[in-house]
């Protein structure tokens, strides 16, 4: 069995190598590309993203600093003591996002292309199958070295 996650991780490679591509034509990288992806789907405050995200503070305060300086996203202080900060996409950032992830369904589609949908939907039932069986696994190797 040794084989198949050797395959899955050499696949894995090749798509994060391919999704890089892909965020740094548009000067983001993968995680920011995630963090806009986030603020878009209304997820504004820092504690909300760092908790979808299961980013720690500190690397989620850069993300959003970078994104900031790129100027796409903005950031409204809220809240009493204006300490609390909102997040919200720019035109720019609208526009970034909305390209990249036209690129990146274009990469899905390639990839896809000749897959039929039972095999695709296989596919799906299968990773979410060996995802659960390492989440298994890693409680058992937990318990043991307890």
């Amino acid at each position: 069995m040794e084989g198949i996650l050797d395959n899955l991780s050499l696949a894995a490679k090749s798509l994060q190598t391919q999704t890089t591509k892909i965020t740094k034509h548009y000067h983001v990288t993968i995680a920011e590309w995630r963090l806009l992806r986030q603020i878009q789907n209304q997820v504004i405050t820092q504690d909300a993203m760092a908790e979808a995200l299961q980013l720690d503070t500190s690397t989620l305060s850069r993300q959003l600093k970078s994104l900031t300086s790129k100027e796409l996203v903005s950031k409204t202080a809220v809240g009493k003591d204006r300490r609390q900060l909102e997040y919200a996409l720019t035109a720019t950032g609208h526009g970034t996002l909305t390209n990249i992830d036209t690129d990146y369904q274009a990469l899905i589609d390639a990839v896809f292309h000749y897959w039929p949908e039972d095999e695709q939907q296989m596919m799906k039932i299968m990773l979410n199958r060996l995802s659960r069986s390492l989440d298994r696994a890693d409680s058992i190797l937990e318990e043991d070295t307890q």
